[in-house]
């Protein structure tokens, strides 16, 4: 990864540290807290405290909300020094043909019902073999869209590890829509995941089982970063300046910490 791109994707994270910080513990009601030791929000959780220190200011869930949100800025930054264009938050719009359309409804109530599994190529096969009377679709807002030097496209949903039923339903759909309206051997739709969570393991996440074929429309970790970067490196990278800006907040988080401890 060039320095320069280094330079904009820890940009990019120290920025959203900073979001972070001040919308999750304004510094107004902090001196408040030392002050009359009252929280108009509800920072304060002693409990949760006594057993571990500052975890109430953590925030778990917001925090991986808004990281999710930060990957798909990071993953265009990325991509954009490794390949000929990428955008997130990318509109892709079309038609495809209305038997089409009622094939890939069918073909998801099918994977929802467990009376098929999850076939990449037999699907492909029969939404790019589609003809006939055409409507209008679109999918605002995929997650990300690389082009390739080579001329390939490939078109990404980003969400959590752990998505819940309805989104892995309409992951599906929306991976099935783009090949549709692309309508070429040369374009892919993937569920991107940026991290594994059961780390070496086998990814089992029973709502997404169902719906994907993990061998060829999911790439997870470090096969999704290094395939954004265009080297085998990236993922590792990612992770380096990751815990580089980490550190720089780690003494700064400490003290907010230690301010809400009272």
């Amino acid at each position: 990864m060039k320095a320069k791109t280094r330079t904009l994707v820890a940009s990019l994270i120290s920025g959203f540290m900073e979001r972070f910080l001040a919308d999750t513990v304004p510094t107004a009601e902090l001196e408040q807290i030392e002050r009359e030791g009252v929280s108009p929000s509800g920072l304060l959780a002693p409990f949760h405290d006594a057993l571990v220190p500052g975890i109430r200011l953590l925030n778990e869930r917001s925090f991986s909300t808004r990281l999710g949100n930060l990957h798909e800025k990071v993953a265009e930054v990325v991509a954009l020094e490794a390949h000929a264009d990428a955008r997130s938050a990318f509109d892709l719009a079309g038609s495809i043909p209305i038997v089409t359309r009622e094939w890939i409804t069918q073909r998801v109530e099918q994977l929802e019902r467990r009376q098929a599994e999850p076939d990449t190529e037999f699907e492909r096969r029969h939404i790019l073999g589609g003809i006939g009377a055409k409507i209008d679709v679109s999918i605002p807002d995929m997650d990300l869209y690389i082009r390739t030097h080579s001329g390939e496209e490939h078109f990404f949903e980003m969400k959590s590890p752990k998505a819940n039923k309805g989104q892995c339903k309409e992951m599906k759909r929306q991976i099935m829509t783009a090949a549709a309206i692309q309508q070429s051997e040369r374009a892919w739709a993937w569920w991107g995941i940026p991290y594994n969570p059961y780390g070496l393991g086998a990814f089992s996440h029973s709502f997404a089982l169902p719906f994907f074929d993990f061998e060829h429309e999911v790439k997870i970790g470090p096969e999704f970063w290094n395939f954004v970067g265009g080297d085998d490196s990236t993922y590792e990278e990612l992770l380096e300046i990751y815990r580089e800006v980490g550190k720089t907040f780690s003494e700064r988080l400490r003290e907010v910490r230690d301010r809400l401890l009272i």
